[in-house]
């Protein structure tokens, strides 16, 4: 397979992984903190209080699905690359789903710690993620 086709499969199958796992982990902080009953997730201003007064665990899960999505989806990017230098690939799942996270840190607000917190996390993890993912070993 040619090397460019491989680097962007690579891109796509860890951006696709980490969608992934975040959504399962966010799936499961839904579980553990419900919404309130007969919340309208379409309603700017019912989404902007809650996120105001989420409980610190909802939150922290967010984050915690992000460590996990961006880390792993960032190691496969890596893993899977062809080259040299497949740390690049991994690095460019991260900064995927980093534009993906601000886009919805845009999107309603959020305490300002968790927008700090947020792009540490992603930053992070991804950069972890890449790291391990592009470990070649000697020929």
């Amino acid at each position: 397979m040619n090397n460019i086709i491989r680097n962007v499969v690579s891109i796509m199958a860890g951006t696709f992984v980490a969608v992934i796992l975040i959504a399962i982990v966010q799936a499961v902080a839904h579980q553990l903190y419900p919404p309130p009953p007969g919340f309208n997730f379409e309603d700017p201003e019912m989404l902007a209080q809650l996120m105001m007064q989420a409980p610190l665990g909802a939150l922290l899960m967010v984050l915690l699905s992000y460590a996990i999505g961006t880390s792993a989806g960032s190691f496969v990017g890596a893993k899977f690359a062809a080259g040299d230098e497949p740390f690049r690939q991994g690095l460019f799942v991260t900064v995927l789903i980093l534009i993906a996270g601000i886009m919805n840190l845009n999107a309603f607000p959020h305490p300002i710690w968790f927008w700090a917190g947020s792009i540490i996390v992603i930053l992070g993890s991804g950069y972890y993620g890449a790291q391990i993912g592009g470990r070649r070993e000697a020929k």
